[in-house]
């Protein structure tokens, strides 16, 4: 129920609550202005900063396998969640990816949707390759970028605990009953 109140209604409250906040918010020593953003009903149930960034990247100059490894990685890790999470997540050495992808392949099986080995294993080979060429490559950008998204997801949860609380001071209180005093 406060779920249902939080979407329909909170949503909105709380895009408009973030925009007041991250226009006058600053980011590290060039105090570069946080953009205006509004957010989308998947942002606003982001889990993890990395749920707030992009859920695509620009392919076009990766070798044609790796392309092609990364349109199995869209079609089976956006089943589950937001492409968005493993793309801006801060992982880039190969056995953490196969951590990752090991144990959703596990939760797929769970929900009885199969991933076989091979797929499995391109998945990863994107990933692995993606985080060489956007996150250590491109280092400072990338970490510019996860800095952005901390701020903005930090926001976004002390705009959600706020309003949870100003909608639990709306419920009717709940009768104690009279115990007495003998």
């Amino acid at each position: 129920m406060n779920r249902q109140i939080f979407f329909f209604i909170g949503a909105p409250l709380v895009c408009l609550g973030l925009l007041t906040l991250l226009t006058s918010c600053d980011i590290k020593k060039g105090r570069e202005e946080v953009k205006k953003i509004s957010l989308t009903p998947s942002q606003l149930a982001a889990r993890f900063p990395y749920d707030l960034g992009p859920a695509t990247v620009e392919i076009s100059a990766y070798p044609e396998n790796i392309q092609q490894s990364y349109k199995l990685f869209l079609a089976a890790c956006s089943i589950c969640h937001t492409s968005a999470r493993p793309l801006n997540a801060p992982y880039i050495k190969a056995a953490d990816w196969k951590r990752f992808v090991h144990r959703m392949h596990l939760k797929m099986d769970q929900r009885e949707i199969s991933l076989d080995k091979e797929t499995e294993k391109k998945i990863i080979e994107f990933l692995v390759y993606d985080s060489k060429v956007r996150k250590m490559d491109k280092k400072q950008e990338f970490d510019q970028n996860q800095e952005k998204l901390n701020l903005l997801f930090s926001e976004l949860v002390k705009e959600r605990e706020k309003f949870i609380q100003e909608e639990t001071e709306k419920l009717p209180k709940k009768e104690t009953p009279y115990v007495g005093v003998q």
